[in-house]
Order: structure tokens, then C-alpha cells, then sequence
């Protein structure tokens, strides 16, 4: 492939990255501007060690930033308007992404490495949604894809500085050693010897990445936190009393048809395959493995397809597209997997980037910043808005950012109050915004699950409405017995 082809690829997943962006009114993840904020504390203060303004969180003096690389990176752009940051950043990991799938096939000696680096884009209209999204998976699945080829080929400078970077960017960290486990395994699959080499160079790289952490050793906690306490005990035990999100539900039957078909189908052919060719190349077989697994746990939360999708279709790229079905398999499948997508799932996925708006505009934050005072404790109904109130409301202090685990972690009693309140509220909500929570200060997302809460406060007369929009709902609340409302 020469120079010219490269870069013009370059150029197209570029563009695609950064259509994706455009279409978007605002940043279609609130956990954007969460990202966003870190980085601003970053490029005005350094590097933070605790968040005071979640006080109610247990990241507010147990702080470890599971996504450092992420938010260092985010710099650059952290000044600019939300929006406009998002774009730029999300053009920049998308492309990243795509060109490093691109060169793992190219350097495979994939015929026409572009066409199925397109096809993983076009086989899940819900991994485009989830590569629009500007979030710190993104270099956390690039990360995997360049441990898997480089222990793979046995390229120990490869794995062990994308190893090395892995603690750095991502709590799934430890996905690095399951993959070059997985690899390991398709080498014996084929009649090779293993190798512990890589397994060493990745476990080496992984314990300097979690070592020279600024955060060590809280990252430690934090990854206990994340992985099990979240994600398997909360999310995958299905607890009562946590709303983690969609994202970390299984698809239903009509999701795993429109949004799965094509992965599925990836994956099995490539384990056939890469199978039956096992013996003259071990390397088809290790990435098809890897997309199985990450099948498994896709079938587990949704979320995973941004790991499934670019494994499946590079799997299928190593073995369907360096056998005797290439010529046509290279441009039939995305083709065919467009055509799918738009038809059945666009619905579903990369058309609703264009339908969130900004809930923060520059009209409703002003008005914001003008009742609600620096330093003072915003009471919130949720968690998923906190990252835009605090770009949208800097100084203030809010109740918990990115996972309600976080707040249950600090405090079960106060967080089971807490979620209980905004979905069964007394007659006395206000009051105990006041007196249990210490603030004087309500803004929550217009949700049916809240609309109780809401209509609590408007009918109080302990409580005062300052802000509506058809997203966002504020009150100023008090305490009878303490004053004047503020």
C-alpha cells in the first residue's frame, strides 16, 4: 500500500469521525462534559487529587482518575465552548481508533484494510452510536486492539508500552492480560509452543502503568469499584435501588437482531475459518477468540459492542479476507451491512445523535449562575447531568458524578434516602432537601420518574421555582424554621 492510500484513508476516517460530531446539537453523552470539566481543572490547577464539589460522593476524598491519558489529552480543547471542544475530541479519538484498526490489518497484509475497517463502522448502528460518543472507551478499545496484535506477533515493545498506558486510560485494565492470555491459547490452538514472554512484558507494563499512577493507590480501590462493586455485583446482580443506565442492560430480542446480526455472523465465520487455518497462522484465530469473549459479555450490557464490533470485523478481515473469498467478501459485507443498518437500526442509533439539545445553553446558565451562588450545594435528582452543571455552574457543589454507586459507596443509609426522596417524595421534600442534604438548591432533569418530586416542591410553599426549560427543572427550597428563603 503506498503512502498516498494511507493517508487518504487517514483522511476518510477523519471525516467520518468528525461527521459524527457535527450532526450532533450538543454532546449526545452527558458524561462529556464531565470529561471536559476534569480537563479544565487540569489546565487551570494540575492535576486534582480529591473532588470537594461532590461532597456526597465517594470520589469527593478518594479521587483516582481512572481515565488520566483521556482527560490529559482533553486539554488542549478544555477552554473552548462544550460543544466545540466534543467535536474536536471526538474527531481525534475516532480517527485514532480507526487508523489503528487500519494499520493492525494492513500490517496483516489484508487486502483493501479500508473497506473493513468501514464494515466494523456499518455492522452495528450501536457501536456508531458508541464511537460517536466522546468518552475515554474509545482509546480504552484502541489500547486492546494494539495489545492483541502486538502479543500476537510478539512485538514486546509494542504490548508492553500499550500495556504500560493501559492503567493510565481505563479501569479495564486488566482486559490486557485476558487478551494476551486469549492469544496464548490460539498458539497452542494452532500446535505452537507458548511463549510466557508476553504474558510478562504485559503484566510488567501493567504494574508500572498502575505504579507511576499519580493516583496510586486509590487507583487500586477504583478499580475494585468499577469492575466488581459496579459492574458485576450492581449492574450484572441487577440490585435493587441503582439506575446505572441503558447501556449496562442486555439488548432485547429486537436489539440483539437489528444491532447484533452482523457481529454474530463476523464472529462465527471467522472462528470457522481461522480454525480450519489455524495451523499456518495462529494470529485470524487469536482475534477471533477475542471478539467471542467480548460477544459473551456484550450479551451481558450492551456497552461492550464498542469492543465487539471492530474485533469481529477484524477478525473476519484475517480470515474471510485473506482466503479465497476477498475480492468479493471486501466490499459485499459493508455493503451489505449498511444497507442493514440504515434499514433497520439508524432509528435506533446514529440518527439520534442529532435529537439531544443543550441543556445548559448560554441563556439558562447565566440565569443559573445568577440564583445559584459559588460554593453553594446543589441538590440533584440524578447523577448523569452533574458533569454539565459543573461546566455549566463552576464552583458550586453537587451530590454525585458518573455512577450512583459512587454516592452508595460513601453513605448506603443517606444515598437510599436520597434515591427514595426524588422518586417518593413526602410532603416534606423540600424540608429534607434542607435539613438532611444541606441544600437550598434543586435542579433535575425533566424525567417521568422524577415528575412526583417536582410537583412536590411546586406545590410547597417551602420551595420556589427558578429555572424551566423542557429539559431542566431548578427550585430554590429553605427551611421555615431557619429564615428567610435565600
Amino acid at each position: 500500500m503506498t503512502p498516498l492510500e494511507r493517508v487518504t484513508w487517514a483522511l476518510l476516517f477523519a471525516a467520518i469521525a468528525a461527521a459524527l460530531q457535527l450532526i450532533q446539537q450538543a454532546p449526545f453523552d452527558s458524561d462529556t462534559g464531565f470529561h471536559l470539566a476534569i480537563a479544565r481543572m487540569i489546565k487551570d490547577a494540575g492535576l486534582p487529587h480529591a473532588m470537594p464539589m461532590l461532597p456526597f460522593s465517594w470520589q469527593s476524598d478518594h479521587w483516582a482518575d481512572k481515565e488520566l491519558l483521556f482527560h490529559v489529552l482533553l486539554v488542549p480543547v478544555a477552554g473552548l465552548n462544550p460543544t466545540t471542544a466534543a467535536r474536536i475530541a471526538g474527531t481525534f479519538f475516532g480517527a485514532v481508533l480507526l487508523g489503528v484498526l487500519f494499520s493492525v490489518l494492513a500490517a496483516e497484509r489484508v487486502k483493501r484494510p479500508g473497506l473493513w475497517v468501514l464494515l466494523a463502522l456499518a455492522s452495528s448502528g450501536a457501536f456508531a452510536l458508541r464511537f460517536a460518543l466522546v468518552r475515554p472507551h474509545l482509546l480504552a478499545v484502541t489500547l486492546a486492539l494494539a495489545v492483541t496484535w502486538a502479543a500476537a506477533r510478539r512485538r514486546l515493545a509494542v504490548l508492553g508500552a500499550a500495556a504500560l498506558l493501559y492503567p493510565l486510560s481505563s479501569t479495564s485494565w486488566h482486559t490486557a492480560l485476558v487478551l494476551v492470555l486469549i492469544v496464548e491459547l490460539a498458539h497452542v490452538a494452532a500446535g505452537q509452543r507458548p511463549s510466557p514472554r508476553p504474558l510478562g512484558v504485559a503484566a510488567a507494563g501493567l504494574a508500572v502503568g498502575v505504579l507511576v499512577h499519580p493516583d496510586f493507590p486509590r487507583n487500586l480501590s477504583l478499580f475494585w469499584l468499577q469492575n466488581y462493586e459496579i459492574l458485576v455485583d450492581k449492574a450484572w446482580g441487577d440490585a435493587t435501588g441503582f439506575q446505572l443506565g441503558a447501556e449496562f442492560k442486555p439488548f432485547d430480542w429486537s436489539g440483539i437482531w437489528r444491532q447484533l446480526l452482523f457481529p454474530v455472523g463476523l464472529v462465527a465465520a471467522a472462528l470457522v475459518y481461522s480454525w480450519r487455518r489455524r495451523r499456518a497462522d495462529a494470529v485470524p484465530l487469536a482475534f477471533a477468540a477475542a471478539a467471542a469473549g467480548f460477544l459473551v459479555i456484550t450479551l451481558k450490557s450492551q456497552r461492550f459492542i464498542e469492543y465487539l464490533a471492530p474485533f469481529a470485523a477484524a477478525a473476519a478481515a484475517l480470515s474471510i479476507g485473506r482466503g479465497p473469498l476477498e475480492r468479493r467478501a471486501a466490499v459485499a459485507l459493508p455493503l451489505a451491512a449498511f444497507a442493514f443498518t440504515a434499514l433497520f437500526a439508524s432509528e435506533q442509533s446514529v440518527l439520534r445523535l442529532r435529537k439531544r439539545v443543550d441543556i445548559f445553553r448560554p441563556a439558562v446558565a447565566q440565569q443559573l449562575q445568577g440564583v445559584i451562588p459559588q460554593g453553594a450545594q446543589v441538590f440533584t435528582c440524578d447523577w448523569d447531568l452533574t458533569g454539565e452543571m459543573m461546566l455549566a455552574l463552576p464552583g458550586r457543589k453537587f451530590m454525585v458524578a458518573l455512577d450512583p454507586v459512587f454516592f452508595w459507596k460513601r453513605d448506603p443509609v443517606r444515598y437510599r434516602r436520597w434515591f427514595e426522596l426524588v422518586r417518593n417524595p413526602p410532603a416534606d421534600a423540600p424540608l429534607i432537601v434542607a435539613r438532611e442534604f444541606g441544600a437550598q438548591y434543586v435542579l433535575c432533569g425533566r424525567r417521568p420518574q422524577f415528575e412526583p418530586f417536582v410537583q412536590r416542591l411546586a406545590r410547597n410553599p417551602a420551595a420556589r421555582l427558578v429555572v424551566q426549560t423542557e429539559a431542566l427543572v431548578g427550585f430554590v427550597v429553605w427551611d421555615p424554621l431557619s429564615g428567610l428563603p435565600p
